[in-house]
């Protein structure tokens, strides 16, 4: 309970970190003459999807696949307390968590495209969203390009805290479910001196 408490903790401190950032003055670039044709795009009213359901998006969509995988196959409740604390990894990690939960990389899962295609669903969309955002002039297709490429790498770290690798067998538990604990393995443990012996009456030791 008290390392939840302490994960808990250190992610609602990111998170005001990272609200405190985002109303943080902006960095005013100075633009060169010679730049000024790349800032001449059209000023776009509406957004294709406004932010706030960007951000709506890439927060639930992980809960809301969590949530269904729970009730579908009735996944432990260690399972569902580790996937909460890293839920908000986006996009990216709900594509991990699928592939994972769906053996897309195993020998079970291999050659079925119907769980590829799940498991890529999830990254589809970020693309999607990613270029939305060039479409209505938002970002250079560099800036989406790399906060992609960032997204996935920290998407993956976060996975690989809790989950096995994608192509391991027991890829759809996570770490928590896998560990035995100390006190079980002690139990399991049978002593030396309670071994069945025959008994040796009449049995004499000398050279054989």
């Amino acid at each position: 309970m008290r390392e939840l408490a302490i994960e808990i903790g250190v992610r609602a401190l990111l998170f005001g970190v990272f609200v405190f950032t985002e109303f943080l003055d902006p960095f005013q670039r100075v633009i060169q003459p010679e730049e000024i044709w790349l800032y001449k795009n059209p000023l776009v009213q509406s957004d294709n999807i406004p932010t706030r359901l960007m951000f709506a998006i890439s927060f639930l969509t992980p809960l809301a696949v969590i949530c269904v995988v729970k009730i579908i196959r009735r996944t432990d409740k260690t399972e569902i307390k580790e996937a909460f604390l890293v839920a908000f990894s986006g996009l990216g990690f709900t594509t991990f968590y699928l592939a994972g939960k769906l053996h897309c990389f195993t020998e079970s899962g291999r050659g079925k495209s119907w769980r590829l295609c799940a498991a890529i669903l999830p990254l589809y969309c970020a693309m999607m969203i990613a270029l939305s955002r060039m479409c209505d002039y938002k970002h250079h297709w560099q800036d989406s390009f790399v906060g992609g490429v960032i997204g996935l790498i920290f998407a993956y770290i976060c996975y690989r805290q809790h989950y096995p690798p994608l192509a391991n067998t027991a890829c759809h538990k996570p770490y928590v479910s896998l560990r035995v604990p100390t006190s079980l393995k002690k139990d399991e443990r049978p002593p030396a001196d309670s071994a069945p012996s025959l008994p040796l009456e009449g049995v004499t030791e000398g050279p054989v």
